[in-house]
């Protein structure tokens, strides 16, 4: 059959990445590689090679990036570690070498055996402690890790925080943990001079806003302000009205998201009036950072209850997308779809999921610029039908939903507590997908 593999295994591995291409794959390998500093690079020949029936066995560095890009050790994406058992393979009594030696045998056997970890006692898997993978982040956020080695150039930074903003905007939350921390240790001001530093601070008001989006992904609003907090500053050191823009839009989430939402809409609205002087039809980068922090400035007000002004910031971004065409300029997914979709968004806010439906339905999902975009629509809609008790149709969103980005189902805890709640409702098992899609999400049945 066309499109059949001999090596599932591996394949599923990548797609849970958020990987859905081979050439995604390549891709997140080689920056991966240059993440742990390691120089080895692969092909899309060699990604079929590994999928086929016989995948070979990865040399050492290539082990070491497929371990910390999918989060598996190489035995578990369907390779078979070769063993030699045996110098002499020749059976007792048949060679001039004569019979086996048992303690040859017993050597290489055990090799073999102890390649792979074995399984601990109870005990001592209770006693080992659970580490967050967002941990290291953390840790470099608040200061406890110290860059070793010279520091990497501008060009190579900027390139590094390409690819992360590409791990958030298709939703390889995994794979981003592993990169980002060693990307911000280099990113502190103070350490180079010049024309290199500003290049340096620009890249970090993105690296910093991308870290900020991986921790209110993962429910950890205050850590999400701490980097929100060094994207503004970063901003500031550079002094463009599109890098101010971007970093009011991420503090902006972070301060809503953490409760104190009134002061979420100050922002919008302080940076906004800032930087509304250099919008204009001419740079479509400037009108879809400036949409995209109205929009959030939006978002922040309907979470304060305040509907006047979240319908005021709607209204202006929506003139703001009227003067371009649905993009992704300055990783904003910006244009009049994401409007709409930010009106869904907000509607369900308020708490009106009828009226969070009826804006779902004028929509064009597939024209969203990024899957994270897309994910989201099918996560609000899910939502919005859960409200109105509609439990079949809400799980084929949430279906939807992780076809588009398997993590933001899978891991997100909001979403986690939404097919919580669809269970609890749904006893009598009318909605047959329903634990499947639980069971991939790891929630207990």
């Amino acid at each position: 059959m066309p499109g059949q593999t001999g090596n599932p295994v591996f394949v599923r591995a990548r797609i849970e990445a958020g990987l859905h291409t081979q050439e995604e794959f390549v891709e997140s390998f080689d920056d991966m590689a240059g993440q742990l500093g390691m120089n080895v690079t692969i092909s899309v020949r060699q990604v079929r090679r590994w999928e086929s029936k016989r995948p070979g066995w990865p040399h050492p560095a290539a082990r070491a990036v497929l371990r910390a890009l999918l989060r598996r050790d190489a035995e578990e994406l369907g390779f078979s570690r070769p063993v030699r058992l045996l110098r002499h393979t020749a059976c007792a009594g048949t060679s001039d070498d004569g019979p086996v030696k048992r303690r040859e045998f017993v050597t290489y056997s055990l090799a073999a055996i102890t390649a792979v970890r074995a399984t601990a006692r109870p005990e001592e898997l209770l006693a080992e402690p659970v580490v967050d993978p967002l941990d290291r982040l953390r840790d470099v956020l608040t200061g406890q890790v110290v860059p070793t080695g010279p520091p990497g150039s501008p060009q190579a930074l900027a390139r590094a925080a390409v690819s992360a903003k590409r791990q958030i905007q298709r939703c390889d939350y995994m794979g981003l943990s592993q990169r980002l921390p060693g990307l911000l240790a280099q990113l502190e001001p103070g350490s180079r001079r010049g024309h290199e530093q500003q290049l340096v601070n620009r890249i970090a008001v993105d690296a910093y806003h991308t870290a900020a989006s991986l921790l209110l992904k993962s429910g950890d609003a205050p850590s999400a302000w701490i980097s929100a907090e060094r994207s503004m500053a970063a901003a500031r050191r550079v002094g463009d009205p599109a890098a101010i823009a971007t970093a009011s839009r991420i503090l902006t989430h972070a301060v809503a998201a953490v409760g104190h939402c009134r002061q979420g809409v100050g922002v919008a609205v302080r940076g906004a009036d800032e930087v509304s002087a250099a919008v204009n039809s001419s740079q479509p980068d400037m009108v879809a950072v400036f949409g995209a922090l109205l929009l959030r400035g939006a978002w922040a007000a309907s979470a304060a209850n305040d509907r006047d002004t979240a319908s005021a910031l709607l209204d202006e971004a929506e003139r703001a997308a009227a003067l371009m065409e649905e993009s992704n300029r300055r990783w904003t997914a910006f244009g009049p779809n994401n409007v709409l979709l930010h009106k869904l968004t907000i509607a369900l806010t308020l708490g009106d999921a009828g009226k969070a439906l009826v804006e779902a339905r004028r929509v064009k999902v597939r024209t969203l610029a990024v899957a994270e975009r897309r994910a989201v629509f099918w996560t609000d809609v899910a939502r919005a039908l859960h409200a109105c008790g509609r439990t079949q149709k809400a799980t084929a969103a949430l279906l939807a939903a992780e076809r588009e980005a398997p993590q933001e189902v899978r891991s997100r805890r909001v979403v986690r507590e939404l097919i919580g709640e669809l269970l609890t409702r749904d006893r009598r098992g009318q909605a047959p997908l329903l634990r499947p899609l639980a069971s991939r999400a790891g929630i207990p049945l």
